[in-house]
């Protein structure tokens, strides 16, 4: 089981999937913030550190394209968008 879907409070091999609605001109990071209140493991990890390196806990992947920057986490959101959350992972 992923680390991840623990944070959300979920057990089981299953996928965790879920539908939030966000405010009109909301940004992926406007979700994550709502997540964040919502889920307080998620929160307190997620928003650790004070410069807020949301990568450093996980990948954020908006319609099928990781986002790599804060900017980006900035991206407005829109009807029907899809953002997938992955643990985050390390090669070399």
């Amino acid at each position: 089981m992923s680390w991840l879907k623990e944070d959300f409070d979920h057990e089981g091999w299953d996928k965790l999937v879920f539908e939030e609605s966000v405010n009109p001109g909301a940004s992926v990071m406007d979700l994550l913030h709502l997540l964040a209140d919502k889920y307080s493991k998620f929160g307190k990890k997620a928003f650790a550190d004070q410069n807020q390196n949301f990568f450093e806990y996980c990948a954020v992947i908006l319609n099928g394209t990781f986002l790599s920057s804060a900017n980006e986490l900035n991206t407005e959101l829109k009807e029907e968008d899809n953002v997938k959350l992955s643990p985050g992972f390390y090669g070399g």
